[in-house]
Formats: C-alpha cells, structure tokens, sequence
C-alpha cells in the first residue's frame, strides 16, 4: 500500500476540524442565539458559572466558565475525536500514518512512544481540540444570524466575554485565538514527527 503523504494528513485534519467547528458553531447559535458565552442559559444548570476570577478563568481568558462548556469541550468534543480515530483505524484501517501499515520502521516506536505509551494519537488529537476551540468560536461570530454586528463587535473589541485583545491597526481579535493556534500548530507538527523521520530514515 502506498504511503499517505504527511500533506494528505494535514489537509484531512483541517478539513475534519473545520466540520466539527463548523457543526459546534451552528448548534451553539441555535441554543444560545445572541447571547454568547451561554450568558442566557439556565444558572443553575448548563449555564453555572464556575472558576469566576480564578487562575483557570484567567488562563482560558474568560471571565468564568461554565457547566455546558466544561461538558462540552472537556466532553463531548473529546469522545468525538477520540471515536473517529478509533473508527478509521479499527473499522475503515486508516489513521494516523505513524499508527498503520503505511509507515513500518524498526525505528518508529522510538518516537512513538515511551514505557510501551503511545503519544502520537494524544497529540493529533489534542491539535484538532485547540484549533476546535478557535475556528467554532470565530464561526460563531461569522455566522450569527441572531447577532447580525457579532463579527463587527468582535473586530472592534466590544466582546465581553473576551478578556484579552491583540490591536492589529484598527481592528482588535482575541488574544486566545493567536496563542491557541499556536499551541494547535505545536501538538500538530509534533504528531506528525515521526512520520517525517520514518520517511526520511526509509530507503529511497
């Protein structure tokens, strides 16, 4: 069988984050309409609000989080990915290049894993769910038919639930979606190592 080129992996990956984003997106304008952050969702049950002021609100650069996103980004999207990559590797034999047939390497494993656990999974897996959290939440904006200044609102920085900005001139974006990129980018091209060095350690 011939093997899968690392650029066929990153363009199934973008496109797979982009329909789960894009899937997310539409659902949460469905369920919170114009009022974002689930701001208008029930206190006492999906919209609770939790960790407000603390070091976990800060990091995620929000005011406070709440019960839905925790069971929703900490959850749901998780077990989605997870069950994909289990589907194509068990029931269509595809997956992660590094994990199948179409990269075998005595040398492999060495950057595959450690103490007999795999990484490379966690890591193409963990990609898609930093760049999820970014590409549904500028759908969102981009798509609200409810909120028809959302995207507008959004450049100008009049976002509350957004604690943090980057000015690029006149137009303001949150910070998260530059430095979560990134870390997508990071856990990305770390997954894919591995088949970069099989290939480049394979005969020619």
């Amino acid at each position: 069988m011939s093997r899968m080129q690392p650029w066929i992996m990153v363009m199934a990956w973008c496109l797979n984050v982009l329909v789960l984003s894009l899937g997310l997106a539409i659902f949460e304008i469905l369920f919170e309409k114009e009022n974002g952050w689930a701001s208008a969702t029930n206190p006492r049950r999906a919209g609770r609000e939790l960790f407000r002021g603390s070091i976990i609100a800060a990091v995620c650069e929000k005011p406070y989080l709440t019960a839905y996103h925790l069971f929703v980004f900490l959850l749901i999207i998780p077990l989605v990915l997870g069950s994909e990559l289990l589907l194509l590797q068990e029931a269509v034999g595809m997956g992660h290049p590094a994990l199948s047939n179409w990269f075998v390497h005595p040398g492999g494993y060495l950057v595959m894993q450690v103490g007999g656990v795999t990484f490379i999974s966690f890591l193409f897996l963990a990609a898609a769910w930093f760049c999820i959290l970014v590409v549904e939440d500028l759908l969102w904006f981009l798509l609200n038919w409810h909120y028809p200044k959302s995207m507008e609102d959004l450049l100008a920085g009049k976002i509350w639930w957004h604690t943090r900005w980057l000015t690029l001139g006149s137009i303001k974006l949150p910070r998260f979606y530059l430095t979560i990129s990134l870390v997508a980018v990071f856990f990305l091209t770390a997954s894919l190592m591995p088949v970069w060095l099989i290939s480049a350690m394979s005969p020619r």
